[in-house]
């Protein structure tokens, strides 16, 4: 009797842990229907993970490539005058006499604009005048002798007064080309006594004083009125430039923005890329009608064009497919499904492409996904298949040859 009442308390203690198993098992098998339920789609669709289509219209537009720089603004030439010289480049050497030049009269200062022939000073040229006189009586004499010379070689007789005669004759020439090119030299120089302006330009330098001596070196500089602005180019994009290439120049200090050109294209790396490693090229842009708030040694910003294409098809370079000669884009149709078309490109940019035939004006073409369930944006054809980005590159080859 004792064993028969322990059986029985055991069961009835046995019986609830053996339903909160069972309980537990059901549970699991539930949870495990409802998983494999939405894995086949069993939720409603508004429920499950949807994907959009970024879109873009082909259209009608213009493609430009261009480089981008910095650099900072200079005149295009800068001369520099003294007395008894020509004007020359500034900071060159002059090749003036030795005479010492008393300034008479400065007539502009720095900052002046002049006009070419412009009179900038004086200087006392009493010396230069006396010298002057005296190279004209030397010359004049000189002229006598050579025709007494040359009367008397005319009516020498005899072999050895021929030959006396011809070489005083020789002498007299000589002596008369001597003195020439001495009243010559005095005469530049006494042109010189007055400084002109040599351009069109401003004064950027006045070195000289009424009534002292002018120094040695240049006695007024003036800077053309021309500007050109050069920038170091990255040797990438060098291969693509060429002189006569349009540009704009920004200058930030006074809000302007101007029209230029290539001028110029250096043919060896500049000295500031020989120690990094980036390998970059001087260019020159001559720049036309800047105002007179723009002065040399304003830092400007450049983009100069490299190519463009103007009237044409395009759509934005993420909808690209593939590679050079076999790109695709994805073309939206009537029941919202995208489908793969081939087209021929022109010139492609990091943001636009000129699609020269496969699609028309209006085609919306696919340019990424979107999944909002995830939150996850993906754009760009990769110009390698797939939306995984766009690809290097500033520029590239128009047509569909790789």
């Amino acid at each position: 009797m004792c064993r028969r009442a322990r059986n029985t308390a055991d069961a009835f203690e046995r019986a609830p842990r053996m339903k909160l198993k069972i309980l537990a098992i059901v549970l699991l098998a539930v949870v495990g229907l409802g998983a494999a339920f939405v894995a086949i789609g069993g939720l409603p669709a508004s429920a499950a993970a949807s994907t959009q289509y970024l879109t873009s219209a082909a259209a009608t537009g213009d493609v430009t490539s261009s480089v981008a720089a910095t650099g900072t603004l200079a005149s295009t030439a800068s001369y520099g005058v003294a007395f008894g010289t020509s004007a020359h480049l500034a900071g060159t050497a002059s090749t003036g006499a030795s005479t010492t030049w008393s300034v008479q009269t400065v007539k502009v200062k720095v900052g002046d604009t002049v006009k070419t022939g412009a009179v900038l000073a004086t200087g006392d040229s009493a010396d230069l005048q006396r010298q002057a006189a005296d190279a004209l009586t030397a010359w004049r004499i000189a002229k006598i002798q050579l025709q007494d010379a040359q009367d008397t070689y005319d009516n020498a007789s005899g072999t050895t007064a021929i030959h006396q005669a011809r070489i005083g004759l020789y002498n007299a020439k000589s002596q008369l080309s001597t003195a020439e090119a001495n009243r010559e030299t005095i005469q530049t120089q006494l042109r010189n006594a007055t400084l002109k302006a040599p351009i069109d330009g401003v004064v950027t330098a006045v070195n000289i004083t009424v009534g002292l001596d002018a120094p040695s070196g240049d006695a007024i500089v003036i800077d053309s009125s021309g500007l050109q602005v050069t920038a170091d180019v990255v040797e990438s994009d060098i291969a693509q430039m060429s002189v006569g290439q349009p540009a704009t120049v920004a200058i930030a200090a006074v809000d302007a923005t101007l029209t230029g050109a290539v001028t110029a294209i250096a043919p060896t790396a500049s000295s500031a890329s020989s120690g990094g490693s980036v390998v970059s090229f001087p260019v020159t842009i001559s720049i036309q009608g800047a105002p007179a708030t723009v002065r040399p040694g304003m830092t400007a910003s450049i983009t100069i064009t490299i190519d463009s294409a103007t009237n044409v098809l395009t759509v934005p370079a993420a909808a690209l497919r593939g590679t050079a000669g076999a790109y695709t884009v994805l073309v939206m149709g009537a029941d919202g499904q995208p489908t793969s078309k081939p087209v021929e490109v022109g010139l492609v940019t990091n943001t636009t492409a000129e699609v020269k035939s496969g699609i028309a004006a209006g085609d919306v073409v696919v340019t990424g996904v979107n999944t909002p369930s995830t939150g996850t944006t993906t754009a760009g054809g990769g110009l390698g298949g797939g939306f995984g980005g766009f690809g290097g590159g500033t520029v590239r080859p128009r047509g569909n040859t790789p």
